[in-house]
This record gives C-alpha cells, structure tokens and sequence, in this order.
C-alpha cells in the first residue's frame, strides 16, 4: 500500500480556510526567485552601495571572501552535476554560505563608498556580466532555486521576513490560489530607492512585441558613461537612442530603430536604460525620459 504524501497547511483564523504551503509557494516562486536574486546581488556587488561605513584596508576580508565564493561555486556546480548528493551540497553549502555572511557582515563596517576606486556602474557591469553567461549557458535559474531548496523551514521564513510585511492569497472555489497582494518592508523599501539614486536599480518592461526586457531606470548620463566603460571590457558595446517622450504626442516616439533581439550587425540586446535629464525624483516625470538600447557583440578572438 502506497503512502500518502504529507502536506503542510496554513490556517487563516479571519477566513476560516485552510492553504496548503507548497500550493502557495508555487504561486509566490517568481518572486521568491527575484528576491533570492536581488539578496545574493547585494551580497556579492552592492554592498558598498548601500553601506555608507569608513574605510579601512579590506584586502584580507576580500581574499577570505573570495575564496569562500569560489569554494561556493564549486559545490553548486557539483550538485547541479548531480556528483554529490542533496545531503552533502546542503551540509557544506550552508556552513560556506554562514562563514560568507559573517565576513561580508564585517566587510561593510569598513566601507566608504566615496573614497573607492570603483563606481557603483562598475558593479552593476560585472554583476550584468556574470548574469548574462549564466543565463547563456542556462545555468540562471537553477542556481537561483539551487539557493532556495538549500534553506530549511526556518531559514525561508527567515529569508521571505527580511523583505516582506504580508502576502495575501486567495483560494477561489475550485481551489486555485492566486497571491492579489504583498506588503514590502520599509527597509527593503529604502535599499530599492538608493540603487535608484546611483542607476542601479532594474525592472523589466514590455517591448512592443509584449517581449519583457530587462531595464535600469533612473540611469544619468554619466553613470550611462560609466557603465559602458566598464562593459567594454567584456564586450564590443553600442549604445542606441531608440525612444523618447513627444510632449506633443502621446507615448514614447521610436527615433531610430526597433529593439529587436539582434540587430543587422550581429548586437544582442544586453538591456535598457530609461535615462534621467533632469533630477532623479521617483516617479519621474514623463516629460524627462529617454530610453536607449546597449547592445553588445563578442569581441573577434586574435589568433
């Protein structure tokens, strides 16, 4: 006789239902695999950004820091390979990922974002970079959600509180879930804001093929400046001004070309910037946004 599969439930006192938890899990995945985005991101590039400490000599740290990572990297690529087992990557992914914490945890009591030689658009190009070879080698989303089953019971609570107030989801009368509602935390709030001031921040938006496309809003010309910089040293980059606003039409006007995949010159779309000409208050206002397109190409290997 087969065994019946134990599910675990939520009760909801004011509705008087019960909601199983994996059911609800799988309607909040897609934004648990943002946050479990955005956390390591801020773990391994935007750190500085966000911390505002003095500066002292963090070479030591870094080399810890490195090391650990790349001790990280090389258990998950383990397991994905499927050469240790559930049990093993887990046990030592979390006692590397504890120690990582406990060293970046101190790395940001050492860090002032104003006397570094890097900018944050120097980060968020190597933090780009990085994302695009996962995604290219289809790697992307099975590292995200290698994170998540990773953590225990305790640890998703843990993880899903640091980010988020509430979630509200209802249970129609077939049982379908379908989450209607999430409360953000003020200090997640805060963190999102200030990558805006620095250009940092990304959304995706719909092209006009209904085609989602990742964008940083909020980016000024300089920090655009900067940005390409750095990504030159990965890729042939371009950078295309595909649209601004008409203040006497209603809409974005195309100006020079569509934003399609891959250009007639063999560019591959890398991402958007919707670019600030004025001050950089959220939301801005309409009449101050242009949208360019930075494509790149891979760079002809010398022989």
């Amino acid at each position: 006789m087969a065994k019946r599969k134990k599910y675990m439930y939520y009760h909801c006192s004011d509705c008087k239902l019960y909601l199983r938890e994996d059911l609800i899990e799988e309607q909040v995945m897609p934004m648990i695999m943002d946050l479990i985005e955005y956390d390591m991101t801020v773990k391994k590039y935007f750190y500085p950004v966000l911390a505002d400490k003095k500066e002292k000599n963090t070479d030591k740290l870094d080399k810890e820091i490195n090391t650990l990572r790349n001790q990280k990297s090389r258990i998950k690529d383990a397991y994905l390979k499927e050469i240790v087992d559930v049990e093993e990557f887990s046990k030592e992914y979390k006692a590397i990922d504890e120690k990582l914490e406990m060293l970046e945890q101190k790395r940001i009591e050492t860090i002032d974002l104003n006397k570094q030689t890097f900018t944050p658009q120097h980060l968020m190009a190597d933090r780009d970079v990085e994302k695009e070879k996962l995604i290219r080698s289809n790697k992307f989303y099975d590292m995200l959600m290698a994170e998540w089953k990773n953590k225990d019971k305790e640890e998703k609570q843990e993880f899903i509180s640091k980010f988020l107030e509430s979630i509200t989801v209802e249970k129609d009368s077939k049982g379908n879930y379908k989450l209607v509602n999430l409360k953000l935390r003020k200090t997640f709030i805060n963190q999102i804001y200030k990558l805006m001031q620095n250009g940092m921040f990304d959304m995706t938006i719909a092209d006009e093929k209904d085609k989602e496309v990742r964008t940083t809003v909020m980016m000024d010309k300089q920090e655009l400046q900067e940005y390409i910089e750095r990504l030159n040293d990965y890729y042939e980059v371009s950078y295309y001004e595909v649209a601004r606003l008409d203040e006497q039409k209603k809409g974005y006007q195309k100006k020079y070309l569509t934003i399609d995949e891959t250009n007639d010159n063999g560019e591959k779309l890398f991402k958007l910037v919707e670019l600030v000409t004025d001050d950089k208050k959220y939301p801005q206002k309409k009449a101050n946004r242009i949208v360019g397109a930075i494509r790149v190409k891979e760079r002809e290997k010398v022989s």
